[in-house]
């Protein structure tokens, strides 16, 4: 680059003869100031460049510079001419020093991936009006951050989804992170490069407390998320485009309105006050049942007590309850955990009838009946999600976990159509496992609807640790007992108190993953055709395999038998104890283990029944369940 022309002030002027050896002595004199003068600006200039930028000071000699330093020594400062200026050659400076920056600027950001003249930038995210509740932002990868805390919700991937990133708010600058000055300016001022990215650790390093908000777009509304700062609250308020009084669908030309959090935008209240009149009301009918529950507990957990102390191990239980109804589930169960060779010692039933008793006893496992409390109960098996008998059972279901966690065990509550192909006690009692720290442990339900969030615990499989938090939670559920009989089931229930309980006692509360391999269900049966066919392989580690989302105890039966997990001879199935044995109805309690060799079969018994469903071997010929159903294999 050609050094620049320094451009005289004024028009040169000629001299008289008689002075012209002294005015050339003086000028001389001037320009080797001017010289001098220049190089020590150019000098501290470079310096200061390199200074500011972490690099050397700027080389003197640079061919590509506007003015170099080693020309203007050797009296090159004006193309044909041999004088200038002090103004000439400040305004070199800089025009030299500018584009030295700029290129120092474009190198810093190659190395670097930021710009160092934004850590001056007064450019601020949040204005002064907001500073009370947003002084700054970050991201962190959602993955990373649930990694880092596990904060006991079952977590979607986020990777590859408009979902991948968590944005942290800090709501004080004493919370900004500190250990990287660069990351902290670009958090709270806008350099042009978005919200920075960092990772769990750093994001959070200032952090004295953090609230923490999932957050969806149930049913893909033109959703929106306002953030007000005032009183502190712990709960979301819901407003949406509808009329509630006639339940309608979204409308944009409604104004929003509060609804609950389980209305949906197709026009349905999930979650509504059960109504207290009429003599079968559901909060009478809950009166009832809670004073009899109220009336005998006493006894009960005075009886209950010897049996637990001589069936847990460890200090846990595996706890299930069934009716009649349902005993072909149960004895499945028994036979395929027995053929296993798994101890059936730490097992206690809850049966509601005395048919489904002598039917476990005669199984080898231990019971206990409360017959004050499930004696009403219904004998009969559900014919579908949340009829008459469903709800029922569902009472029982809540009694039969209470009892033990008021005397202080842990228990592992399990619904009947399980088979083990592990041990799962082997998964709840490592001490050193991540899942350790949390209160309850559930099995993921697979569906996301509203009616779960924000866990989606399936009510069919978890563990509970005994301590003052679960034992409240227990009983704020038989407490609520009137909703688990308006709302059609004990889960939905149950999934609204783990919120509530945990949001307001501190409950640890964990909800394995979906996709984990572990503890697959229904979800996975009926969606997941490569994890099933690894499953039937065995080629998964595998606990229990849970029968769940599907629709009676009769399509149970069949998608376990062509499963290849059915164990229960047909002289057995759905028969009593008294039926199977050919004597009296109290026959299978006098041997412990009596129905063990006429009703488990010593391999699993297999038929094919749906094309479309998974099945130990091929079953092309059979028909499908699902319209259209394709083949599974």
């Amino acid at each position: 680059m050609l050094s620049l022309p320094l451009r005289s002030s004024s028009p040169r002027m000629s001299q008289p003869s008689s002075n012209k050896r002294s005015r050339i002595s003086v000028a001389s004199t001037v320009v080797f100031l001017v010289k001098t003068t220049f190089v020590l600006l150019l000098g501290g200039s470079s310096y200061l460049a390199g200074s500011l930028f972490g690099h050397g000071s700027l080389d003197a000699t640079m061919a590509h510079a506007p003015m170099s330093v080693g020309r203007v020594i050797q009296g090159e400062i004006i193309p044909g001419t041999d004088s200038g200026n002090v103004a000439d050659c400040e305004e070199a400076e800089r025009q030299f020093i500018e584009t030295n920056v700029k290129e120092e600027l474009q190198r810093h950001r190659r190395q670097t991936g930021k710009d160092p003249r934004n850590l001056a930038s007064r450019a601020r995210r949040f204005p002064k009006s907001m500073e009370k509740i947003a002084n700054g932002v970050a991201r962190v990868k959602k993955d990373d951050l649930d990694g880092f805390f596990d904060f006991g919700n079952p977590m979607d991937w986020g990777r590859g989804t408009g979902e991948e990133d968590a944005i942290v708010l800090y709501q004080s600058k004493k919370a900004l992170p500190s250990t990287d000055e660069s990351l902290a300016h670009s958090a709270e001022y806008d350099d042009g490069d978005g919200i920075p990215l960092t990772d769990p650790r750093t994001a959070t390093e200032n952090c004295d407390a953090m609230n923490v908000v999932f957050t969806s777009n149930p049913g893909n509304t033109q959703q929106c998320t306002a953030i007000i700062g005032n009183f502190e609250s712990y709960h979301v308020q819901r407003w949406m485009k509808v009329d509630t009084a006639k339940s309608t669908p979204v409308r944009s030309d409604l104004p929003l309105a509060l609804v609950s959090r389980g209305y949906a935008s197709r026009g349905k209240a999930n979650f509504y006050g059960p109504p207290s009149d009429g003599k079968f009301s559901p909060v009478r009918r809950h009166w009832k049942a809670l004073r009899t529950f109220l009336e005998n507990v006493d006894s009960v957990l005075e009886d209950l007590g010897p049996v637990l102390e001589s069936v847990a191990r460890n200090n846990a239980v595996v706890i299930l309850t069934c009716n009649m109804g349902q005993s072909a589930l149960l004895v499945n169960f028994a036979c395929s955990t027995r053929r296993r060779g798994f101890d059936l010692g730490n097992i206690l039933v809850f049966p509601s009838d005395v048919e489904t008793k002598e039917l476990a006893e005669g199984l080898g496992l231990a019971t206990y009946y409360d017959e004050k409390n499930m004696g009403p109960l219904p004998s009969g098996e559900a014919r579908r999600y949340g009829d008459r008998n469903f709800k029922a059972m569902m009472y029982a279901k809540v009694l039969c976990v209470l009892y033990p966690l008021i005397l202080g065990y842990d228990v592992l509550f399990q619904d009947v159509d399980i088979v083990w192909i592990r041990d799962p006690m082997e998964y709840f009692d490592n001490k050193s496992s991540k899942v350790s720290q949390f209160d309850v442990i559930f099995q993921h339900d697979g569906s996301n609807s509203v009616r779960y969030a924000p866990y989606s615990a399936n009510s069919g499989f978890y563990y509970v640790r005994a301590n003052k938090r679960t034992q409240y939670l227990f009983t704020s559920l038989i407490y609520h007992s009137d909703l688990i009989i308006n709302w059609d089931s004990h889960q939905q229930v149950l999934v609204q108190l783990l919120a509530e309980h945990s949001s307001l006692f501190g409950l640890g509360v964990k909800v394995l993953g979906r996709d984990t391999e572990m503890f697959p269900g229904g979800y996975h049966y009926h969606r997941n055709k490569v994890f099933m066919k690894n499953f039937i392989e065995r080629k998964t580690e595998t606990y229990i395999f849970h029968m769940s989302w599907t629709e009676n105890k009769d399509n149970k039966l069949l998608f376990l038998r062509q499963l290849g997990e059915w164990y229960v001879t047909d002289r057995c199935a759905g028969k009593t104890a008294a039926d199977i044995l050919g004597g009296a109805a109290g026959g299978a309690s006098t041997d412990s283990t009596a129905l063990v060799e006429p009703c488990c079969a010593k391999e699993p018994i297999f038929s094919c029944h749906y094309r479309d469903k998974p099945s130990k071997l091929p079953c092309k010929s059979s028909p499908p369940i699902d319209g259209g159903g394709r083949s599974f294999w």
